[in-house]
């Protein structure tokens, strides 16, 4: 690659006198096609900005000279080197101009008159928005890239251009699992493993093993995210695997950025396989396997990939802790959310700021939980309402109820230490909260937590001198919760709602 930008320069010592002509224009924009590729590599953005001047010095000779063509061809480059950029800073500046970028690409490329390229266009459109939307709340920009995709689609057919095809339906598949995990869409998150597969068909490792390693990664991705829908290990483990075989070609001496990206990813199924098998040694793997994503995402390369794999961090270290009861667990995750925040700002990436908000109130909660601290009940309550400022019911439904029930455990656990109805009638709200996205219907096993909750609740109020009405509320809840865990297939808090029943009969035939 090094080769060819030193052929395009000798080409240039050719052009008279050094005229910025149209000659001199294309020369130099191809030479920047190679500079971004070079710097796409690399961990600091120096090519891929020298990249975006040149396609900016080639913009203005090409609208000089009236040239139509080219011109669209190089502001799609230009889009293309700023979203490069932009995917590695906090600051959507770079993502902004790149969608900017694109759509004046669309004015120049119509579709009666070059279908193809603007497909291509309308890929790359679909590419800034879906990096756009992890700066931004909502699911907005997520909808326009997914409805950038399909109009490329409609160009891009598996018959014409099957390469072309095989790509935007990965790149499709990528949006939906955004979509279907934002708005816990079952149905999004189905479509998006579809469309993987649909792109594999092409994208054998035979013939595209790049491609199909990317492919595979994401399959990966979407069968991770389908797997909150189903409480087994089968889509876990195939996911797994999944993201096994992309390591077979992502290696870190050559593709270092997709080895960490699958690297993270793995982690976060050893996580999940961890949480639900109860197993500290997938658990260790979930840690060894972020700890190896970090070794590539450092803070000043990546900064926003270094603050992810810090949260991610974070999630495995609090499961441990669970497990363990070691409080070493829990302000270790405190320390690594707290990292997060240092790059997360809500200003810049809103939604991640306040999941790692979440996930500090929880780490707090747990670590107050272990060590008797009123103090860190009373962060951790902070913390999470400071989560809701983005995490709001309309924008992010299932983020809102999570943060919800978390703020309804530190509340609740404060009225029980303070002997506060305050704290409970407070935690009561935040609990009932949480039905209003945790329906029965449509996510059996959260409503029974919910259910579990809120029994709690009442049962505190009673043993506080509520009276036998709480009591036999505490006993209606516990119930509720009983048959939601029958109905989600989730036996194992069965046993300790029922000593919980029998508990509270005890107590109120005593009175």
């Amino acid at each position: 690659l090094q080769q060819a930008i030193d052929a395009y320069r000798i080409i240039l010592n050719f052009i008279p006198n050094g005229e910025q002509n149209r000659d001199w224009a294309i020369t130099r924009n191809n030479m920047a096609v190679v500079l971004q590729t070079i710097g796409e590599r690399e961990t600091d953005t120096t090519r891929l900005e020298a990249a975006a001047q040149i396609f900016r010095d080639s913009l203005a000779v090409f609208e000089r000279e009236k040239d139509d063509l080219n011109w669209a061809a190089a502001q799609n480059n230009l889009a293309n080197v700023l979203l490069k950029i932009g995917e590695r800073e906090s600051d959507p500046k770079h993502l902004n101009e790149a969608v900017a970028a694109m759509r004046a690409t669309l004015v120049k490329r119509p579709r009666e008159k070059v279908p193809l390229d603007w497909a291509a266009s309308q890929n790359n459109l679909g590419l800034a928005l879906y990096a756009l939307s992890e700066r931004e709340p909502g699911g907005e920009r997520l909808t326009e890239a997914e409805a950038a995709y399909r109009l490329a689609l409609q160009e891009y057919t598996r018959e014409k251009s099957p390469a072309q095809w095989a790509m935007v339906e990965n790149n499709l598949g990528n949006t939906l699992v955004s979509l279907g995990t934002q708005r816990n869409d079952q149905a999004k998150i189905t479509e998006a493993a579809a469309a993987f597969r649909a792109a594999l068909e092409i994208r054998t490792r035979e013939t595209f093993p790049v491609s199909w390693a990317t492919s595979r990664l994401n399959l990966g991705n979407a069968l991770s995210s389908a797997a909150r829908f189903d409480l087994g290990t089968g889509e876990l483990e195939e996911a797994a695997t999944a993201y096994g075989d992309a390591l077979t070609v992502f290696t870190r001496k050559r593709f270092p950025m997709d080895w960490a990206s699958t690297q993270n990813n793995l982690g976060s199924v050893y996580q999940t396989l961890g949480q639900r098998a109860r197993d500290p040694a997938r658990l260790e793997q979930s840690v060894a396997a972020f700890r190896a994503a970090r070794r590539i995402y450092t803070r000043r390369a990546f900064p926003l990939d270094w603050a992810m794999t810090a949260y991610n961090l974070g999630n495995t270290l609090q499961l441990l802790g669970g497990l363990s009861d070691k409080p070493e667990h829990y302000r270790d995750a405190a320390m690594a959310y707290r990292d997060a925040l240092r790059e997360y700002k809500r200003e810049t990436t809103p939604r991640q700021w306040a999941l790692a908000q979440a996930g500090l109130g929880s780490a707090l909660h747990w670590l107050s939980m272990a060590e008797g601290d009123t103090k860190s009940l009373a962060e951790s309550v902070a913390a999470r309402r400071a989560a809701l400022e983005v995490q709001t019911f309309e924008t992010a439904p299932v983020d809102w109820a999570n943060a919800q029930n978390g703020i309804g455990m530190s509340l609740l656990n404060l009225g029980t230490l303070e002997r506060s109805g305050k704290y409970l009638d407070e935690a009561e709200a935040a609990f009932q909260a949480t039905l209003k996205v945790f329906t029965r219907e449509s996510q059996p096993l959260q409503w029974a937590f919910a259910q579990n909750n809120l029994g709690d609740v009442h049962w505190n109020r009673a043993s506080q001198g509520g009276g036998d009405a709480e009591y036999m509320k505490a006993i209606e809840f516990f119930e509720n919760a009983k048959q939601g865990f029958a109905e989600a297939g989730y036996t194992i808090p069965i046993p300790l709602t029922d000593k919980k029943i029998e508990l509270v009969k005890q107590q109120l035939a005593k009175k």
